[in-house]
């Protein structure tokens, strides 16, 4: 067998936000992981990788993170050149677009703080660029799971199952959390600024997929992020979704205020309906008792219905300004995802 292709010289841009939500086991895994794909990989890299951590520096320290690494992994400051960038007040996707303007190399890689990589992630991510017209590649997320709430929610919520290999690839997705770009064409395309927690993803998406633009998806870079930390954050969550599934709804196909009330009523039944399917047929994939399916059951339903009132308010009090450029161009084209 001839060895792997070379690998690239690379930046990882990793955010510290999720970091400040999860517990800290789910922080020093995915340390742990990410210096062990280093290590798996070190011989085939042109050059030690650059490992980014963008930070808020109002709301953490380097030091903290720092203290993370020496706890879990040690080796990383060994397996890659790693540096701290503070930032004054940047959120999620605000962070990870400062990243990219900071990256020196020709490819860029964005990995969350509470994702792990598994074995052969970065080869994996990093190999369709061998296409020259290949602008983005998007990996493969699942969540973890340790007890009743997050086996729901690893059934139920918006990765698949580690076993969901086949489907995985057919969804036309890209996860900010676990994901590669040519830096040259993110700096000219980043993720785009909406009053939306968590759509900023489709939205470019489906900009770029108009555009005519060449990306895949690959199930092959697998990474498992961390569950959401218990049921406060999980009602947090869900009222956020809400608000941005109107977001989405009122800028896509559901632009009058009785169409997105409908919406939000269709979408509700749908996602109760594919719970209630995966958490009965799929539970044992994720180690979930056959006596804790009726509580499992109650909860997906919970979470489900939050979010439609959260939806419901939101299409009922709020108005939303037009998608800026270039979004605007794919308004249409996102479909129920």
């Amino acid at each position: 067998m001839s060895d792997p292709s070379p690998i690239p010289p690379v930046t990882i841009l990793i955010e510290w936000e999720n970091a400040q939500d999860v517990e800290d086991k789910w922080i020093l895994s995915a340390l742990t992981a990410l210096v062990a794909e280093l290590e798996r990989q070190a011989p085939h890299c042109a050059e030690k990788p650059r490992v980014l951590y963008l930070f808020d520096g109002t709301a953490t320290r380097e030091e903290t993170i720092r203290d993370a690494i020496a706890r879990a992994a040690p080796g990383l400051l060994d397996r890659a050149q790693v540096a701290f960038v503070p930032t004054p007040g940047l959120t999620y996707y605000k962070l990870k677009n400062h990243g990219v303007a900071l990256t020196e190399t020709e490819l860029v890689v964005m990995l969350d703080s509470d994702a792990a990589p598994q074995p052969g992630w970065l080869p994996a991510l990093l190999a369709p660029f061998s296409d020259p017209e290949i602008m983005a590649v998007g990996g493969f997320t699942f969540l973890g799971y340790d007890n009743l709430v997050s086996r729901v929610m690893a059934l139920t919520w918006i990765f698949n199952l580690r076993s969901e290999v086949a489907s995985t690839v057919e969804r036309r997705k890209i996860h900010a959390n676990n994901c590669a770009f040519r830096t040259a064409f993110f700096r000219a395309n980043p993720w785009p600024d909406l009053p939306a927690f968590k759509k900023q993803c489709g939205f470019w998406l489906r900009d770029i997929e108009k555009r005519g633009i060449k990306w895949v998806r690959t199930a092959e870079a697998m990474t498992r992020h961390a569950p959401q930390p218990g049921i406060r954050f999980l009602i947090w969550r869900a009222w956020t979704a809400g608000l941005d599934r109107d977001y989405q709804a009122a800028q896509t196909e559901a632009h009058g205020r009785l169409s997105r009330v409908l919406f939000a009523f269709k979408f509700w039944a749908r996602k109760s309906w594919r719970a209630t399917r995966r958490i009965i047929g799929k539970g044992a994939q994720v180690e979930l008792p056959w006596w804790q399916i009726p509580a499992a059951l109650l909860l997906a339903y919970g979470y489900q219905t939050l979010l439609l009132k959260a939806e419901l308010y939101a299409a009922l009090t709020r108005s939303y300004a037009p998608l800026p450029q270039p979004a605007q161009q794919v308004a249409q084209q996102i479909t129920q995802h």
